[in-house]
């Protein structure tokens, strides 16, 4: 994240990640001299593409113009869980795609490797 008030598309400031589903996210007012607020939520609601507060929605463009810093989504159980999965499984087909240009029996280390990997639990 690139943008001075983090938003993850710098072409679309204002766009939260996962834009196509509700969710709750992490803002912040930007930090001053005089203003050091603690982070807050924001609900992003899909079908309006807007940030909803009080029953207004915010579009991007409105958010982008104030000074709000940008941390990211409040993930579910579920999703972290989906997220670890996803990465244990590309972490395993790393390991089965080195060449292991040696004794045959090498090769089992490997394949038990990402064996391992790809049994261990949800838990981080």
């Amino acid at each position: 994240m690139t943008t001075p008030t983090n938003w993850p598309n710098p072409e679309r400031p204002g766009v939260p990640l996962f834009p196509e589903r509700d969710g709750w996210h992490v803002l912040q007012v930007l930090p001053t001299a005089l203003i050091d607020e603690p982070p807050q939520l924001g609900f992003w609601k899909a079908d309006d593409k807007g940030w909803m507060e009080d029953g207004v929605v915010f579009h991007p463009a409105q958010m982008a113009e104030s000074p709000i810093l940008y941390h990211g989504p409040v993930l579910t159980p579920t999703q972290i869980a989906e997220m670890l999965a996803g990465e244990r499984g590309r972490c395993a087909k790393a390991i089965e795609e080195q060449d292991i240009n040696t004794n045959e029996s090498l090769h089992f280390i490997t394949t038990r490797i990402a064996e391992v990997i790809r049994n261990l639990g949800d838990a981080p």
